[in-house]
């Protein structure tokens, strides 16, 4: 079983992490003196461990990752790299022991339930450099990374409410967890920014995949009324359901997510897909260290870009079942997503939560702490019966 890798209950922690202007692990802060490498020390002979949560062949969030080890070696011709696949949790901390005695010393977890672990590691090894995906903690030679990839979903709203023509849009939801409410939330209000009519209902199957739940829930979303069925798990098994079921009279489509070609494994009925391109971002950080400017403190959460090249998320290119000028609209907004000043939208005032309740007033904008412990749901959220739907508990932030 996969398990939640940005459940940001980290956020929760903060309060007990931080000693002395830095975020460190539990008892560790106390070890903040010459035994550890400064943050900016170089890295001579990169020798790179990756470790993933699920198979390298799951075309879904370990497939993104391991792209983007690929782009690492490729970039950076003097790094070596490997990786673990499908590591539990709770060994995490003996797989990176391996690599360390191997010769690695850079070591990147690309989960959050790898956090206390990467925690563990660098403060018994503080010669080696690391990197979490998603934990946003950092200490003296562990630094955090992540993609503002809410920015994007607000596009795949947009392209799922043009397209839809019952005004009801389907959401396989994985785990319930601040990450996953927020890119649901913003789907949303890219959605009912085309139409404000339009409703999202979702289901969630409580795994990042589940081959035997995930058709089911498919279809459970369809014969709701969805036409436009959004996967948000590690495979592309929904897209394959809902390109099974369209039919030229009842024609249905599919959005689906982690990988720039996810549609181009089903067929003509996915639209787009919300990806990950980690490549170019792991470059950067590995050059930093290399070069001997990696600041740890210096929290990674990439905001949109207007390149797809430079880009740690993106919206991969829109089918032919997406009108010319809907594609055209998308793209200035995806431009303007990449100003600096817009680093928060679409989670800019006034947002009322679907009982009604104005959560964020006119003019004002979450900050990145209200964004990792969003727990509630912006208005339009309804679940199978056509009510507000609830956030299920634990979900690990502010409801």
């Amino acid at each position: 079983m996969l398990l939640p890798r940005e459940n940001l209950r980290s956020v929760l922690a903060w309060g007990n992490l931080r000693i002395g202007g830095l975020l460190a692990a539990p008892g560790l802060a106390l070890l903040l003196g010459g035994c550890w490498m400064e943050p900016w020390q170089t890295v001579e002979s990169p020798q790179v461990g990756f470790l993933y949560v699920g198979p390298v062949g799951d075309h879904g969030w370990t497939k993104a990752h391991d792209d983007g080890r690929i782009y690492l070696e490729e970039a950076l011709p003097q790094v070596t790299t490997h990786y673990q696949p499908s590591v539990l949790a709770a060994d995490a901390l003996s797989v990176m022991e391996e690599f360390i005695a191997d010769g690695d010393n850079i070591i990147i977890t690309t989960s959050f339930d790898f956090l206390s672990a990467t925690q563990s590691a660098a403060a018994n090894y503080p010669g080696v450099s690391f990197l979490n995906c998603s934990g946003f903690v950092s200490s003296p030679n562990l630094g955090s990374y992540f993609g503002r990839m809410y920015q994007v979903w607000y596009l795949a709203g947009m392209v799922a409410a043009y397209v839809s023509t019952k005004g009801r849009i389907g959401v396989v939801g994985p785990v319930v967890i601040p990450e996953t409410v927020r890119h649901l939330d913003a789907l949303t209000l890219g959605a009912r920014e085309v139409n404000p009519d339009i409703v999202v209902h979702v289901e969630w199957i409580d795994n990042w995949y589940d081959v035997d739940l995930e058709p089911e829930v498919t279809e459970d979303l369809i014969d709701a009324g969805a036409d436009v069925i959004v996967s948000k798990t590690d495979t592309t098994i929904p897209l394959e359901t809902v390109e099974n079921l369209t039919t030229l009279l009842e024609p249905l489509y599919s959005i689906g997510y982690d990988n720039e070609d996810s549609c181009s494994l089903v067929g003509d009925s996915c639209l787009t897909s919300p990806y990950w391109n980690w490549g170019p971002l792991y470059a950067r950080l590995v050059q930093q260290m290399i070069d001997g400017t990696w600041d740890p403190f210096d929290v990674v959460w990439d905001q949109v870009q207007a390149s797809p090249e430079d880009s740690t998320v993106y919206l991969a290119e829109m089918t032919d079942a997406v009108p010319s000028s809907v594609r055209m609209e998308v793209e200035i907004v995806q431009a303007r997503l990449a100003d600096a000043e817009n680093i928060h939208l679409p989670f800019v005032g006034p947002i009322s939560d679907n009982t009604g309740v104005l959560r964020v007033a006119d003019g004002d904008e979450m900050t990145d702490e209200e964004l990792l412990r969003m727990c509630w749901y912006v208005d339009g959220v309804i679940d199978a019966d056509g009510n507000p739907a609830e956030v299920p508990g634990g979900c690990g932030g502010d409801y």
